[in-house]
């Protein structure tokens, strides 16, 4: 085949179409990994490119703050870091082979490093401050963000910088915040004991994300990538029965407002509700988390309704060495590439843990 543009590649391997090579897919990559696996030419190609916007001195100083945004406490650092990122995301995806770039900010993340969904009275928490909606009594906390239009600058302002690239934007379907919110004892019980408190939160998260969803996939984003975190390592963290009857209706109320090829992402086992998330209409899942689901059962029994993105076990990328990656690689791309329908990534994504010298041999496998 010709050789396909970064963008044309993913699309085709969404829709399990032949690609001229498997994509290379991370919906996140840590900065510091990810300058670390490159070439001195090639850092210093990117830090000149980024010194001209901002200058060395700020350049420096963001790079430093940017692995660790959740311990910073100065809005004005804050937005440096989330500037520098911006600059940095299509340069870095270029320089190591990645065929997309994520915006972030369709999840309701933005600068100050808030969420969409913030306790008044303690705003620097936001909804991922486990605990916060205990009872229909602590539903007013649910303050949502009503500038919508903010969100959509500035994924118009990200998607300038896409160049031959797959553009994504990561979101939420509203499992991962809803459980968030309210701490994960309580979600889990009022799954059971509660219902209605978990409809009425659930509600309001997923009617505001459908919201945003219908107003990003105006814009000229390739495809999108949908997360919640709903399984442990063996098993979802609920019944299929709960999550059918209670759960599902509402994130399918997002999920019907995607217009675009999509990811769904979700670490753990997910196979007791596989055929109930399917019926969401993605086009692929992720991260495909080491040892917790047959990779050779999904690809025989699924291989022909949904893509597969992820499965290089985070692991080996972390704790091992650049040949037992490259043995990784070989073997998920013998298991999952036939027919098309792969994209390769990390078992979750490229961790400020994983050795630079791995994610160069992940690369040169692929």
């Amino acid at each position: 085949m010709e050789k396909m543009k970064p963008r044309d590649r993913v699309i085709a391997a969404l829709h399990q179409q032949p690609v001229d090579r498997i994509p290379y897919v991370e919906h996140l990559v840590d900065v510091k990994v990810g300058l670390e696996t490159l070439s001195d030419e090639q850092r210093t190609a990117i830090f000149s490119e980024i010194t001209e916007n901002i200058g060395s001195e700020k350049a420096n100083q963001a790079i430093g703050l940017i692995s660790d945004l959740s311990n910073l406490s100065d809005p004005e650092m804050v937005s440096l870091a989330f500037q520098v990122m911006g600059l940095l995301e299509p340069l870095l995806s270029k320089a190591l082979g990645r065929d997309n770039i994520t915006y972030w900010g369709a999840a309701g993340c933005f600068e100050g490093g808030q969420i969409y969904l913030l306790n008044p009275e303690e705003a620097h928490r936001g909804s991922a401050a486990d605990g916060i909606i205990k009872s229909f009594d602590d539903l007013e906390k649910m303050v949502f963000r009503t500038d919508i239009d903010q969100i959509i600058a500035g994924a118009e302002e990200f998607l300038k910088t896409k160049g031959d690239l797959a553009a994504c934007a990561l979101v939420f379907l509203g499992l991962d915040p809803c459980w968030h919110s309210m701490g994960f004892e309580t979600f889990c019980e009022a799954c059971l004991l509660e219902p209605d408190l978990v409809t009425e939160v659930l509600g309001r998260i997923t009617d505001w994300y459908a919201l945003v969803m219908e107003e990003i996939c105006k814009l000229d984003f390739d495809f999108i990538w949908a997360a919640d975190d709903i399984a442990y390592h063996t098993s979802p963290f609920f019944s299929p029965r709960v999550y059918r009857r209670l759960l599902l209706p509402h994130t399918k109320k997002v999920a019907d407002k995607i217009t675009k090829p999509w990811i769904y992402h979700s670490d753990g086992n997910l196979l007791p509700i596989w055929d109930d998330l399917l019926s969401q209409g993605m086009n692929a899942i992720h991260p495909l988390e080491s040892g917790s689901m047959d990779l050779d059962y999904l690809k025989e029994n699924y291989g022909h309704k949904v893509s597969f993105v992820g499965g290089i076990d985070l692991r080996i990328l972390e704790a091992g060495t650049p040949e037992e990656t490259e043995a990784e690689v070989k073997k998920l791309i013998s298991i999952l590439g036939p027919g098309y329908g792969y994209l390769l990534g990390a078992s979750n994504s490229v961790t400020p843990d994983v050795i630079p010298e791995n994610e160069r041999a992940m690369l040169a496998a692929l």
